[in-house]
């Protein structure tokens, strides 16, 4: 009872800063006529805090449950890529239309009940819509990186492991969550989608990418087969594990059909972005012989070469010295003046319209002397509050600035009393 309590509290804590976080979020939306649909689909999209400051490309993570885990989904990414976990990321949904999202999903033969789920079969219609359609109109619209992830929930969890075994190579992972029972099916009777995962990715032992599938443990009240199902797949997928490729099918005790969401996210976001490899501490890499800058970007060279796609380093992170601003400062205070003015037109480079990064380029500017650069800095800074209309710096900034010209004042009184 004590550990259920426990778990409830920390479900409700991590909802409640997830929700607070989303709100960072800039929200977008546009429509796509779809031929393939037959109907004009609404598309929402979270861009990540600070995406139209930045140059940088980003993955993305097509939701197909719009009502019941859009939200739940960016507040998450949220958090965990602001605390160095996973990259920051776009998240993308489509509303409702006019037909059921079970309407998408094959119509599996249920191995226990011994007929079809009844779904409605026009999943060659939604992957056209998918690979034809969206994710061209996202690719014209925004900067995006070779990481795509895919994520289901029961009926859609069935659209997602379709997917990921019938069109391998249009996302690099598949989050299907509620679906421990669903694996256990197939596309005919006596055949299970364990068959058909293990036949493909058998048949392409050099496939990139992963497969997240979880059940909640309240679920095998009525649904026994699941832990089978989940013992099956991870004896028969595991021997085609390898390093670029990786699948595990759990089932978290204590959750619910639908209480498993959450908790399922978290376990999945971690399993594809492992906290091991993710966390590092930044005060660590400055410590190694080198240059601060060049012993950071290895380490997310790293990262992105197993990736695939360019990951960065965190610019700005709370009560953490693990990012560009605040490592800069503990570099200045360690007189390494020179590296932490690299850092910090590294993060000019990568968010040119950050008016935080020039004020702290002018702060380092200041601390090397370079008084006029310092001024420049800072002046860059307020024209950028300007133009997001963003005013709570402002005050900070134009005292900057008097200070500045002071010193520059004094500066040429020194020179002309020296001629």
């Amino acid at each position: 009872m004590k550990k259920n309590f426990i778990s409830i509290v920390i479900i409700i804590f991590t909802i409640t800063t997830v929700l607070q976080i989303e709100a960072q979020n800039k929200i977008a939306s546009f429509d796509i006529d779809s031929k393939s649909l037959d109907e004009t689909r609404t598309i929402k999209v979270a861009l990540p805090v600070g995406y139209d400051h930045s140059t940088k490309s980003y993955p993305i993570i097509v939701v197909l449950d719009n009502q019941f885990l859009f939200s739940t989904v960016t507040a998450l990414v949220n958090q965990l890529s602001a605390i160095s976990r996973m990259p920051e990321s776009i998240i993308v949904t489509i509303e409702e239309g006019k037909m059921h999202r079970a309407f998408y999903a094959p119509n599996l033969y249920d191995n226990i009940k011994n007929r079809n789920y009844g779904y409605g079969n026009h999943q060659d219609e939604f992957t056209q819509f998918l690979s034809d359609e969206l994710l061209p109109e996202l690719e014209n619209r925004y900067r995006l990186a070779d990481f795509k992830t895919l994520i289901g929930f029961s009926p859609s969890s069935v659209f997602t492991l379709h997917m990921f075994s019938n069109n391998p190579d249009l996302f690099q992972a598949h989050i299907a969550l509620a679906s421990g029972n669903i694996i256990g099916d197939g596309y005919e009777k006596g055949e299970t989608l364990i068959d058909v995962i293990e036949k493909v990715s058998a048949k392409n032992t050099s496939r990139n990418g992963f497969l997240y599938i979880v059940s909640g443990g309240k679920d095998l009240e009525d649904q026994p087969d699941i832990e089978d199902n989940v013992h099956n797949f991870n004896q028969r997928l595991s021997k085609l594990n390898s390093i670029n490729f990786k699948t595990i099918a759990e089932i978290i005790k204590g959750e619910g059909h639908t209480d498993v969401a959450l908790p399922g996210l978290i376990s999945a976001f971690n399993f594809i972005f492992p906290k091991e490899k993710w966390i590092v501490n930044y005060q660590d890499l400055i410590s190694q012989s080198g240059n601060a800058k060049e012993n950071i970007n290895m380490f997310y060279k790293g990262l992105s070469k197993e990736y695939g796609f360019s990951i960065y380093p965190t610019m700005d992170r709370l009560y953490s010295m693990s990012c560009i601003k605040n490592i800069g400062r503990r570099l200045l205070g360690q007189k390494r003046v020179d590296e932490a003015v690299e850092l910090y037109q590294y993060w000019i480079e990568l968010y040119p319209k950050s008016h935080l990064a020039y004020s702290y380029l002018g702060r380092a500017q200041k601390v090397n002397n370079n008084i006029r650069a310092a001024k420049k800095s800072y002046e860059k800074a307020i024209n950028l509050l300007e133009l997001v209309d963003m005013h709570a710096n402002f005050n900070e900034y134009r005292k900057a600035i008097e200070g500045l010209d002071k010193e520059l004042k004094m500066l040429k009184i020194k020179k002309d009393d020296g001629r």
